[in-house]
């Protein structure tokens, strides 16, 4: 049939996380003889909350708690700003989809490291590689993949072990279409992390690109286990699984309220296997549970009508094959 698999390409792994609040600053109380007045509370020293502040900042970006990190940042950078902290506001711009904000941020760490590599203030290697590893992505999201690259492999270079750029270097590959050097990518990341569901999930859609359904259903599968909740992995495994024929199973965990759009993604790759009947017993059904207009399987139902009416009597080119969407999608790195 005519069209290729499309999707946009994305990341962020959720953690769970304990409450900021107690990151900004800390307090322990100082103990005293029972006969003694209290005595007034001892401050931690600030550069130890610093520190302490950093994971809690990571895991509210990564659980989607924006909010409570600017908090955190905020307050911490009030006590003592540092390239660590200022590597958390790149980040935060990055979750934050502000790609101009966090192109600037991870680009100033990185010129500040090459002004101070050969001073006593020089900026720590991993925090370099981080900032390499965000540039990296932000340009990937921006669709310089010239640029992208060029970040990513500095950012591999200085610390081998970052899963996020060779997830990016993976989605890179795919997008031109390079799959020796996505496995090579991707299997760089998932070494590195197992239970990475944004590896996993990428790697399955890199595999359905090439046909490799049964291989990327596998993969889907582990992303599906690891964080239920991740919805590109959940929607490709369905696509997966329905390209093989397996339309039922396809179906599997559908809810009410995700069944029209279930509907499409396996209509979609019964349409992509040319079992037209089957392709559009599933838009119309898709279109028939919609409260609203499914402009998804409209499209896709009008291209499908292209593709079996007799010659001369489809659709003009401008109505059926622009809007035309499929289900896969990878993952932002």
């Amino acid at each position: 049939m005519r069209g290729p698999l499309r999707g946009a390409t994305g990341v962020m792994l959720a953690l769970i996380c304990a409450a900021p609040a107690a990151a900004a600053a800390v307090s322990l109380p100082v103990a005293t003889p029972a006969a003694a007045a209290p005595g007034p509370a001892a401050a931690v020293d600030p550069e130890v909350a610093r520190y302490a502040a950093l994971p809690i900042i990571d895991a509210a970006i990564a659980s989607g708690r924006l909010e409570a990190a600017r908090d955190i940042i905020a307050r911490t950078a009030a006590v003592h700003d540092s390239p660590r902290l200022r590597l958390r506001a790149a980040e935060l711009a990055l979750a934050n989809n502000a790609l101009a904000e966090a192109a600037t941020s991870f680009s100033d760490l990185v010129a500040a490291a090459r002004s101070s590599a050969a001073t006593d203030k020089a900026i720590d290697a991993a925090v370099v590689a981080a900032a390499h590893q965000g540039l990296g992505l932000v340009r990937l999201r921006q669709g310089d993949l010239a640029a992208a690259q060029t970040a990513l492999d500095a950012a591999v270079a200085g610390d081998p072990t970052l899963v996020r750029a060779w997830t990016a270097k993976g989605v890179i590959a795919d997008r031109q279409r390079d799959f020796k050097a996505a496995d090579a990518a991707y299997g760089r990341a998932v070494g590195l992390d197992p239970n990475s569901a944004t590896a996993l999930t990428n790697r399955g859609y890199s595999l359905m690109l090439r046909g490799r359904h049964a291989e990327a259903e596998a993969d889907l599968a582990r992303a599906t286990t690891i964080d239920p909740g991740l919805d590109a992995a959940r929607t490709n495994l369905r696509l997966a699984r329905a390209l093989q024929g397996r339309y039922r199973e396809a179906f599997a965990d559908s809810t009410k309220a995700g069944l029209a759009a279930d509907l499409n993604t396996v209509g979609f790759a019964a349409m992509a296997r040319g079992d037209y009947p089957t392709a559009e017993t599933y838009f119309n059904r898709a279109l028939a549970l919609n409260p609203r207009f499914d402009q998804t399987a409209w499209a896709n139902l009008r291209y499908l009508k292209s593709l079996t009416e007799p010659l001369g009597t489809g659709f003009a080119s401008d109505e059926m094959g622009v809007g035309t969407v499929s289900a896969a999608t990878a993952r932002r790195p």
